[in-house]
């Protein structure tokens, strides 16, 4: 399998690679050795992912959570080339979060027989996995930023193992048909995020009808879309308070037409106002939940 695996930004504890697949036709990689813990977030294409004794199948809304010490193959089955965000850290970050979080009584990581795990998204991964990709990008990144970044990221991943479900298996005709649309309009919305974006719009955007749509987007992503697009808004404006804007700013830049609506919405998701999140008199730790 021919890819280009390109270092986006390291640091002392991990690094974030862009990977996308250079393959022709379907193939199957050389058995390979994972050697570090790593998150693979697929951001287009279908691949399967096969370590000891299981299969995942990994596509747009997923992410693949690897252990070390495994060895794996992938498969890749369609015609459009995979492209991943992985993020993969180094021995001493495994060693601090495993002492931190005492990892080891962690089910998914004390069993030697679970190589690897497949976690569905939900618009607050992908809005900060966005936010990731964007800071990476800038001429001089900010690197307490991608830190604070790949933290929350890691936590909240980690905070999806409490009542862990495996993500449903869609039928390989249906990815086929539709994944590009998915993908299409999760890019969409994120470029358009602080626009007034209709269901037509968005359906016209994918070329598929409204009625279709609506329906396809639920089945890939497990929301309707207007519930989709409010928490990538809420989450948008969660990163926005880190910064100087006032509040009003924040809720327009993240999509919001009313003050009062965006922090009526905005206390309903994070059970605090914008104003005293920002301040940190109160903070949500959901991994603690």
């Amino acid at each position: 399998m021919e890819a280009s695996v390109h270092i986006l930004f390291s640091s002392a504890y991990y690094e974030i690679c862009d990977f996308k697949c250079l393959c022709q036709e379907c193939s199957k990689s050389k058995t390979e050795y994972n050697e570090h813990l790593s998150l693979c977030i697929t951001r287009s294409g279908n691949f399967y992912y096969n370590a000891f004794r299981s299969t995942l199948d990994t596509y747009t809304g997923s992410v693949l959570i690897s252990k070390p010490g495994y060895d794996y193959t992938i498969y890749h089955p369609g015609e459009i080339p995979d492209e991943c965000t992985i993020i993969v850290f180094k021995k001493t970050f495994y060693e601090d979060i495993e002492e931190q979080l005492q990892l080891r009584a962690h089910w998914f990581f004390a069993d030697k027989d679970i190589q690897s795990l497949l976690v569905k998204t939900n618009p607050q991964i992908e809005q900060l996995h966005n936010a990731l990709l964007l800071a990476t990008r800038e001429n001089n990144p900010y690197n307490l930023e991608i830190d604070t970044l790949v933290m929350e990221l890691v936590e909240e991943l980690l905070s999806r193992f409490t009542n862990y479900e495996m993500p449903q298996q869609l039928p390989a005709r249906l990815k086929k048909q539709h994944l590009v649309t998915i993908e299409k309009a999760k890019q969409y919305l994120h470029d358009n995020l602080s626009k007034n974006i209709s269901l037509n719009e968005l359906a016209t955007h994918c070329c598929v009808s409204p009625f279709h749509f609506s329906r396809i987007f639920k089945l890939f992503s497990g929301y309707p879309v207007h519930l989709y697009l409010q928490q990538m808004r809420l989450n948008h404006a969660a990163l926005l308070l880190s910064t100087a804007l006032p509040v009003t700013d924040v809720a327009f830049q993240s999509g919001f037409n009313s003050v009062d609506y965006f922090s009526a919405a905005f206390k309903k998701q994070y059970n605090v106002s914008p104003t005293l999140f920002r301040n940190g008199k109160e903070k949500i730790a959901r991994f603690h939940k």
